[in-house]
């Protein structure tokens, strides 16, 4: 069955940046259908947590003197200057512009204090910390949103997938076609279209091959890739399609495959989340350190390092490191970063051998049996803690330069345990290149008449298979892309009349 529908601007996807693409054009006095896959709004944006912003009246009212150029710079510096760098300005201009229009769409918004960070690497650093404007009643706030777009005249369509997108011979957008969950095909007839599905972060084999490995862990609300696929097939490049990694995670047993509702956020309620989030001695699959794990209290650079040795790692104590933690929990600061630990006290050394038995941790009484049983190199992961061992002692790290302070634990003590971590990402970021309009653009650098996105099919505003640490950065992004290309579709539009 086929069904025709007619529209001035058709919107793909209901997470931030649909919505604020649909809400802009709105206010423009277009008519707006959202279509969106989930049978709710929100998409991945809802799983957010804050929105960055430079300059914002929560800033000013904290007498927080914030330069938005500032902000362009490092953001620049942070993609080695290979971002676009139009687009980084005219996003870090607007967003907080933006964090107002979206309080007056019905988000309930609070300035998390610099001092209040759970980044500890970004205590004592504005730009950094001091941007998180975090979302406040997510249910109500998102109910309300959807009562003002509604409100506006904005229709919604769920439980409808984008299938393609349709174009004149010229090249320009006349619509797309959508799919129901009851197997009804639609076609949408529309001058202007909106591709805000939110990347393809549900395509595990797509993620596995764009990352190069198959060891990252999924969180987060499944997107396939329906949108990013159309806009390539409707002329775009996908120049930095990347997973949006983030922090590590306890590995899932291997004797068990039950999983719960905490794993969407990534939280594991297990003391040995406190090892995890501490500094402790890490190595490679093959048993080599290969980081300061003082990252371990900036979750971007954590998950960066990680990712760096394939998204899999192991964090090495000893039995007198488990005995400490058991009896004083611990001497290191427990890092809040990603989903925080659980910092309940608790018998290490009986949850260690738990672990060992689930197929997530690895036991030797001596480094080459602990080498033997997690599949690693005996003599990289001897010599390895024999150098480890030593910066401890002189409490200087001659490697990797990890402060003295986080130098405690020595791995000297048998049995010698190392527990399996793994790096989760939360969807994608980036995508097809695009204008600081967030107009698609085709091979030749030129506009796709018709045809934006944003959020994270938007290329450009990351580079590299990470994103900068600056929190909220992806969520403002969303937001404030969406908004800046539904004013621009509707220029576009009213131009063409």
């Amino acid at each position: 069955m086929t069904k025709t529908l007619k529209t001035d601007f058709i919107v793909a996807g209901a997470g931030g940046t649909g919505l604020a693409a649909a809400y802009a054009a709105a206010q423009q006095g277009l008519q707006v259908l959202i279509i969106e896959k989930q049978p709710q709004i929100g998409g991945n944006t809802k799983i957010s947590s804050g929105f960055f912003a430079i300059d914002s009246k929560a800033q000013r009212e904290r007498g927080m003197v914030m330069s938005k150029a500032e902000a362009v710079r490092q953001l620049m510096a942070y993609n080695h200057n290979v971002a676009n760098g139009p687009l980084i300005h005219k996003i870090v201009t607007n967003a907080a512009d933006t964090l107002d229009w979206l309080q007056a769409m019905g988000m309930h918004i609070k300035l998390n204090a610099t001092a209040n960070t759970t980044q500890f690497a970004h205590r004592n650093r504005d730009y950094q910390g001091g941007v998180y404007h975090m979302y406040q009643d997510k249910p109500g706030s998102y109910a309300r949103i959807q009562e003002t777009l509604t409100a506006a005249g904005v229709k919604f369509q769920f439980n409808t997938t984008l299938q393609s997108i349709q174009q004149a011979d010229d090249g320009r957008v006349t619509g797309v076609t959508a799919l129901t969950a009851d197997g009804e095909t639609l076609t949408i007839n529309a001058p202007a279209a909106m591709i805000a599905t939110g990347g393809f972060g549900g395509d595990a084999d797509l993620v596995a091959k764009t990352m190069h490995t198959p060891n990252l862990r999924q969180l987060g609300v499944p997107n396939n890739g329906e949108g990013l696929a159309a806009m390539v097939a409707a002329g775009g490049d996908n120049i930095d399609g990347t997973a949006l990694i983030h922090a590590a995670q306890l590995a899932k047993s291997t004797v068990t495959q039950k999983t719960s509702a905490e794993h969407l956020a990534g939280f594991s309620h297990s003391a040995l989340t406190q090892l995890l989030l501490t500094p402790l001695m890490w190595v490679s699959p093959r048993g080599e350190r290969f980081t300061n794990e003082d990252v371990v209290y900036d979750t971007v650079e954590w998950a960066n390092a990680g990712y760096s040795v394939g998204g899999q790692y192991y964090f090495v104590v000893d039995q007198a490191t488990l005995d400490d933690f058991t009896k004083d929990g611990g001497q290191l600061e427990v890092s809040q970063a990603g989903p925080g630990a659980d910092t309940k006290p608790d018998d290490f050394t009986k949850l260690a051998n738990e672990s060992v038995a689930a197929g997530t941790a690895f036991k030797g009484t001596t480094l080459t049996e602990l080498a033997t049983a997690a599949g690693m190199d005996d003599a990289c992961l001897t010599k390895a803690v024999a150098a480890y061992n030593q910066n401890v002692a002189n409490r200087v790290d001659s490697d990797f330069a990890k402060s003295g302070q986080s130098l405690v634990y020595p791995v000297a003590q048998g049995p010698f345990y190392a527990f399996t971590a793994q790096v989760a990402y939360l969807g994608t970021v980036g995508g097809v290149r695009v204008d600081d309009d967030l107009r698609v653009l085709d091979h030749n650098f030129s506009p796709i008449p018709g045809l934006y996105t944003g959020g994270a099919n938007a290329g450009g505003y990351y580079q590299g298979h990470c994103y900068p640490a600056y929190e909220g950065l992806a969520s403002g992004f969303t937001w404030t892309s969406g908004r800046i290309a539904g004013n621009s579709a509707s220029a576009y539009l009213k131009n063409i009349k």
